[in-house]
């Protein structure tokens, strides 16, 4: 992993901070759940239905309006929950660990060490953001 130790800690900081950036996305959207209620062919517009009114998108081919029904922002939003419920079983905290044989206070995940396949494989998903650091690559 790099020949300094990857903080943990600011790798969970990161995934906490883009699940917020996923709640606030789906929360902005307007709708708390998207149905389809029409593709309209001929235009290429998706038309929305939700609990905010209907909506209709811009021209969309049918790939995309299929990908944008599917994670509508009800899933959007029980997916991070579960997400959430997840990574706090794996917060990272401060405990005497082993290093170089020897024990050492460390920042690590109270399930898996400062070896968090869970935490380092949740950053992953968000590798294109800016703030992802490419050490944290697993």
């Amino acid at each position: 992993m790099g020949s300094s130790p990857i903080r943990l800690d600011e790798v969970w900081a990161f995934c906490s901070a883009r699940l917020d950036d996923d709640v606030r996305i789906a929360r902005s959207v307007g709708f708390e759940h998207i149905e389809v209620v029409d593709y309209l062919w001929e235009s290429k517009h998706l038309l929305l239905q939700g609990d905010s009114g209907s909506k209709s998108t811009g021209e969309l081919d049918a790939a995309l309006a299929e990908h944008v029904a599917r994670h509508d922002p009800a899933r959007v939003l029980a997916e991070v929950a579960w997400k959430r419920d997840q990574l706090a079983e794996h917060e990272p905290s401060l405990q005497a660990a082993e290093r170089d044989g020897e024990l050492t206070p460390m920042v690590v995940c109270a399930i898996d060490g400062d070896d968090c396949a869970f935490t380092m494989g949740l950053a992953a998903l968000y590798d294109r953001h800016p703030d992802y650091q490419e050490e944290w690559r697993l």
